[in-house]
């Protein structure tokens, strides 16, 4: 019998990760096809419905079978994974071979996010939060749903589940007091980990971005956003909330 897992597209297989599974070795599935165009994209590739180089689900699952034993979570990323018909099968099969899954997702899927907590299919999930709501259309290319994408916070935090939102920061789409705004939105929401992504430069879909120096964002705004949650992150090449403290 065809499982809906087989309706899986995949774009992309990345091997191992320490960073996109916290405290898991993982891979990371990349599916195919996503409903935002967001101008800082670095997955160019994965956006369309077609990929350049598809893997089949069944080669995934190969290759996740011999490396039972060693791997001990299984990412589904994209491109946005929930657009996927056989996300759900797909994570069980996972679960099956004994790993734990983890989902990034941009958030505009709540009732995919809920059926997968319902099962327990999940053991994180991170959620993109790209701007405040009135920005989403110019950074994103599409609109948002404000009550999906609070439904799916809601879901996370009544289900305890580990998680993380995250914003990748260009200063030109982005200023400290919209990440301010932001982080009053996730403070309601009772998110408690945050993370702030610098622009990567040279990938993105919006070729016109310019690159971002180290002081993308100011110290302070980086100081208070470590003060209000209990897990803060930054992810930068160049600059730490430690080494700004050290430099003040």
């Amino acid at each position: 019998m065809k499982k809906g897992s087989d309706k899986i597209l995949v774009g992309g297989l990345q091997p191992l990760t320490m960073i996109d599974f916290p405290g898991r070795l993982a891979s990371v599935v990349f599916t195919q096809g996503c409903n935002l165009r967001c101008r800082f994209c670095y997955n160019r590739t994965l956006l369309g419905e077609k990929a350049a180089d598809p893997l089949s689900w069944e080669s995934v699952i190969d290759f996740l079978r011999d490396r039972q034993g060693f791997i001990e979570g299984v990412v589904f990323s994209g491109g946005e994974p929930c657009l996927q018909p056989g996300l759900l099968d797909a994570l069980r099969e996972v679960r099956e071979l004994g790993f734990d899954a983890a989902l990034h997702t941009n958030g505009f899927f709540p009732d995919i996010v809920e059926a997968a907590l319902a099962e327990r299919l999940l053991q994180f999930i991170a959620v993109d939060f790209k701007a405040p709501f009135e920005k989403y259309r110019s950074i994103t290319r599409q609109p948002v749903d404000r009550v999906a994408y609070g439904r799916v916070a809601d879901i996370i935090v009544a289900a305890g589940i580990k998680h993380e939102y995250r914003t990748t920061v260009h200063p030109g789409l982005l200023s400290d007091s919209d990440i301010m705004l932001m982080a009053d939105w996730l403070e309601e929401k009772k998110i408690s980990n945050y993370a702030i992504q610098k622009f990567k430069y040279g990938e993105a879909l919006d070729q016109s971005l310019p690159p971002v120096n180290a002081s993308f964002l100011q110290a302070a705004t980086l100081f208070k956003l470590r003060a209000r949650f209990t897990g803060f992150t930054l992810r930068s090449d160049d600059v730490s909330v430690d080494s700004l403290k050290q430099a003040a």
